[in-house]
């Protein structure tokens, strides 16, 4: 009776494994939105070259990640596969709005900000992080809750999670 019920589960288990496998490799990689394409002039005013910023927030129940890199705004809801998002093409303005909020973060202290509250220690809010990758450097942020970011970091965030908002 061992044997029949080894047999039975391991089929089971083998079948199972193999239609994940399948879906995952017949997803959709990312899913392309345009509000303006970028013309030759626009790459002036990129902040530079291997500038990375990224946003996340996650609780049980929620996940969010939004990157902008290379002119372009990435946004994840899902956790198990966050390669697989919506790709938002930044105008012109957005990239200089973006930009000049990068600029005005002081990255050496970015490790050093204090959450101006602590409710995602108890389900109150989700945690959420900002880590921006600048010359090969990375600076990530001690955590803070998602909604009540620390005021030296609150319009970068502000912004970059009004794009996930316009989806």
């Amino acid at each position: 009776m061992k044997t029949i019920a080894l047999i039975f589960l391991s089929l089971f288990l083998t079948k199972s494994c193999q239609q994940k496998n399948t879906t995952i490799e017949n997803a959709p990689v990312a899913e392309v939105v345009k509000t303006e394409e970028i013309k030759p002039e626009m790459t002036e005013n990129k902040v530079q070259t291997g500038t990375k910023v990224e946003y996340e927030a996650m609780s049980r129940g929620f996940f969010s990640k939004i990157i902008f890199e290379n002119n372009q705004i990435t946004i994840a809801s899902d956790r198990n596969n966050p390669e697989k998002g919506t790709v938002v093409m930044l105008t012109k303005e957005d990239i200089s709005v973006i930009s000049n909020l990068i600029k005005a973060v002081n990255l050496d202290e970015l490790p050093n900000l204090k959450a101006p509250s602590e409710k995602r220690m108890y389900d109150g809010a989700t945690h959420a992080n900002l880590t921006i990758t600048s010359n090969g450097k990375v600076y990530a942020g001690a955590g803070f809750d998602g909604g009540n970011p620390p005021a030296a970091i609150a319009k970068i965030v502000t912004k970059l999670v009004s794009y996930s908002e316009k989806k």
